[in-house]
């Protein structure tokens, strides 16, 4: 009967601390999971504060990240602190970050920079609205988007341009449809005495 008792104890005792050992675990495990997320949190704060395109507002919003006590973790805290008296009399040398969630397009680099969206797939005429909001919005002229069937064409999508003073406007449209479109994107010049100067096509590919 005592041995009987005996094996019962040992049995609640080791459910007692099986159960102990869950709850622990799932505590620390809670914890890290908290701390991870304040973590990328604070990093995301740091990072918001430089994506501005002014040198001098990257040096102020991080001063107000510290200032305002919005850094509540000390070790992010003390290096953003170190980092701004670093900078305090070279601001431009802060770096400018650009926001992960899509690279924004810059401004033309070329006068009278004209583009034309074509495709030869009708299922990526739906990119066509969004994509000229962007390009219009950046400064760019959207001559027209249309589908067209072009046995000339290559089925991958390419920025075509046609003067040699376009070829660094062309690769930077290529950079950003590659960034926020598909990677396949490719500046390619296509010489035509016809086209002038400013004349971008974006082919959206088949």
């Amino acid at each position: 009967m005592e041995s009987k008792n005996s094996t019962v104890k040992t049995l609640i005792l080791s459910g007692f601390f099986a159960v102990l050992g869950t709850v622990v675990g799932g505590v620390v495990q809670g914890y890290w999971t908290v701390r991870l997320a304040e973590q990328k949190y604070q990093s995301d704060l740091v990072l918001k504060a430089l994506e501005s395109t002014s040198a001098q507002e990257r040096l102020l919003t991080l001063k107000m990240l510290v200032h305002t006590n919005l850094l509540t973790l000390s070790g992010v805290r003390d290096s953003v602190s170190s980092y701004i008296i670093e900078k305090e009399k070279d601001p431009e040398s802060i770096p400018q970050v650009k926001s992960v969630s899509g690279q924004t397009l810059d401004a033309p680099i070329v006068d009278n920079a004209r583009v034309y969206l074509l495709t030869g797939d009708k299922a990526k005429t739906t990119s066509f609205a969004d994509l000229g909001v962007k390009l219009k919005t950046a400064g760019y002229t959207v001559m027209n988007a249309r589908y067209i069937v072009d046995p000339g064409r290559k089925d991958p999508p390419e920025i075509r341009y046609f003067n040699p003073s376009d070829k660094e406007q062309a690769e930077r449209l290529a950079e950003f449809m590659r960034f926020n479109y598909d990677k396949a994107y490719t500046a390619n010049m296509l010489p035509d005495a016809k086209a002038k100067p400013g004349y971008i096509e974006i082919w959206l590919g088949r």
